[in-house]
């Protein structure tokens, strides 16, 4: 499966996202470049490797981005790559200052924030003329009237990978591969024997489990640390991100490089939850600094509102917000963890056999779930069969053609979160347990 279009509904926008994933990635399996074109029996346009067995898109890398993440390279290309940086200390204060601020012009900002942005770049092993980490200003006005420039640094996709790798030497196996959900799901057994507009519904429940909303761009990164099994995460993108309300209240919408190509966003968004799912390294270090970021940012809310948009996927809860700005407006998925009215229950000492049947009972490690309460469960929130496997795939990252099956991989832990959030997805249902 690979990135498609309907021929007569290609906008100027996918056709640039498509120019830009077949300029910037190749094929994960064969290293292939990435080529768009017509598909006559389905009637579409597409970008993706020629041969139709090969899934996903992995990043084409660079010199430049080998280099930073440990490859050794030709001495004369290093030199090369080595006289565009700023870091590390390679150039006075005075000189580094101007470069950034020369580099980025738009940002507007005086010498103390230019200093402050680059200390970070210091403190994170960025460098912000690799395109690694830029800047983004936000002019402020204290109670007293002084006014001053707040910089946040805003870590791109390039820059997560090079913290992971950097951070981790020995167990970088590479960038993951990257696809549409939808081409995710077709990779997966449980999927492979349905068309491509079932899977779309499928897609669209999961869509709405992650980001309450089935019409989101979503993507997912699939990649793993030497050794290790593949980690799949996902990223998403609402098209109501780019829409705001001026002071009447009248809803405009922002011409945001993320809005022109949401595709690329979501995307992008899923390596860099897939860098602090698969290195913890790196995201104890991002949460040092998210943390001292929001501190600096004081009680503005449009510089929290980036933060959040941005690091949320580093802290293990939602930022602390002034009471002037209310409450945090995100929160993890899957973390919530109501009064249960079912539970998977220990079995360390009593073997799910002796009180169930095979029949009625799923077993795993340290752990049985009631068949009867599942069953039950799924009636309570009309889903069917695939969709709870595809819960299950899409939540604990396990694999199986069965939703027995799926569950029998699940770690106890894993277990135990997921009889909570059906308990919860159950209970919000109307007109139940009364």
């Amino acid at each position: 499966m690979v990135y498609q279009v309907k021929q007569g509904d290609v906008t100027e926008e996918q056709w640039e996202e498509m120019k830009k994933i077949a300029r910037e990635n190749v094929c994960p399996d064969c290293g292939a470049d990435l080529q768009i074109h017509t598909n006559p029996e389905k009637g579409t346009i597409e970008v993706g490797c020629l041969n139709r067995e090969h899934h996903g898109y992995m990043e084409r890398e660079t010199y430049t981005q080998a280099f930073r993440r440990g490859v050794e390279v030709h001495p004369a290309i290093r030199d090369r790559i080595e006289k565009k940086m700023i870091l590390p200390g390679g150039q006075p204060v005075e000189v580094a200052l101007a470069m950034i601020q020369t580099r980025f012009p738009r940002a507007d900002m005086d010498e103390p924030s230019a200093a402050l942005f680059l200390w970070d770049c210091v403190r994170l092993d960025l460098d912000p003329l690799l395109g690694e980490i830029f800047p983004v200003s936000f002019k402020t006005t204290a109670k007293d009237g002084t006014k001053k420039v707040v910089v946040q640094p805003l870590i791109s996709e390039d820059g997560w990978l090079s913290l992971a790798a950097r951070a981790c030497p020995d167990e970088w196996a590479g960038p993951p591969r990257t696809m549409r959900l939808e081409e995710y799901l077709q990779t997966q057994d449980a999927y492979k024997g349905k068309t491509y507009d079932e899977v779309k519904e499928i897609a669209k429940e999961i869509k709405k489990d992650l980001c309450d909303n089935p019409e989101a761009y979503v993507w997912v990164a699939v990649g793993h640390r030497k050794d290790q099994d593949d980690v799949a995460t996902y990223g998403w993108y609402k098209t109501s991100e780019s829409k705001k309300k001026d002071k009447e209240g009248k809803e405009y919408e922002l011409s945001t490089p993320a809005r022109d190509l949401p595709g690329n966003q979501a995307r992008v968004r899923a390596i860099k939850r897939w860098v602090r799912e698969t290195f913890p390294e790196a995201k104890a270090k991002m949460k040092e600094m998210t943390a001292t970021w929001m501190e600096r940012a004081g009680d503005v809310r449009d510089i929290q509102n980036v933060i959040e948009a941005e690091y949320h996927i580093v802290t293990e809860e939602p930022p602390k917000l002034s009471e002037k700005t209310g409450a945090a407006t995100s929160e993890k998925v899957g973390v919530r963890t109501p009064k249960t009215r079912a539970q998977a229950t220990k079995s360390e000492n009593t073997p799910a056999t002796e009180t169930k049947s095979l029949d009625e009972a799923v077993e795993g490690e340290g752990f049985n779930i009631d068949l009867t309460w599942l069953k039950e469960s799924q009636k309570a929130l009309n889903w069917t069969d695939d969709t709870m496997l595809t819960f299950i795939v899409s939540q604990y990252k396990v694999s199986d053609t069965s939703v027995t099956g799926a569950l029998n991989k699940l770690t106890r832990e894993q277990a135990e979160d997921f009889t909570k959030q059906i308990n919860s997805r159950v209970e919000k249902q109307p007109g139940l347990f009364e």
